[in-house]
């Protein structure tokens, strides 16, 4: 409805409202030339369940299997700890936001979900209601290192190790 609501307003000389996105924002993430993607080896389990359960697993986001935001669990419910399995079979489906993708297709970055909303650059993709909401985590985005271990795993063809 939003996006609707924004094409008549500019078809129709208004200005976009402030709820609008900024068009010259929004661009692709592009791996840095030279980055290696293929080394070192990372393990889904002590590598990337580490960077969820840190960065998206608060209770208050995506760490109660129950209700957790955008009913993505990503790891850590308060009384059992990190849940790998779970979370490993949760990222393999396809998000909600956008169906037409997975939140992690192994091997390719550009049609991972995941590594959209970590690199805020989910703008370029044309969501369910036409919003792909925030970039994750909410409270502000990764360092590039931080970053780079989830990419380098989803390269690497995301395996469950």
């Amino acid at each position: 409805m939003k996006a609707l609501a924004l094409v008549i307003l500019v078809a129709c000389g208004m200005p976009p409202p402030s709820w609008a996105p900024d068009a010259g924002d929004c661009t692709a993430y592009v791996v840095p030339t030279g980055t290696d993607l293929t080394a070192p080896t990372v393990s889904f389990k002590t590598d990337v369940m580490p960077v969820l359960t840190a960065h998206c697993s608060s209770a208050s986001c995506h760490g109660i299997s129950d209700g957790a935001t955008g009913n993505l669990f990503l790891g850590a419910e308060l009384q059992h700890g990190a849940d790998a399995p779970t979370v490993y079979t949760n990222l393999t489906a396809a998000s909600q936001q956008y169906p037409k993708m997975p939140y992690v297709k192994p091997t390719d970055l550009s049609n991972s979900y995941l590594m959209h909303k970590l690199d805020a650059d989910q703008c370029t993709l044309t969501c369910a209601n036409g919003d792909c909401q925030h970039a994750m985590p909410f409270d502000g985005m990764l360092p590039v290192e931080t970053r780079d271990i989830v990419r380098r795993w989803i390269s690497q063809g995301a395996k469950n190790n």
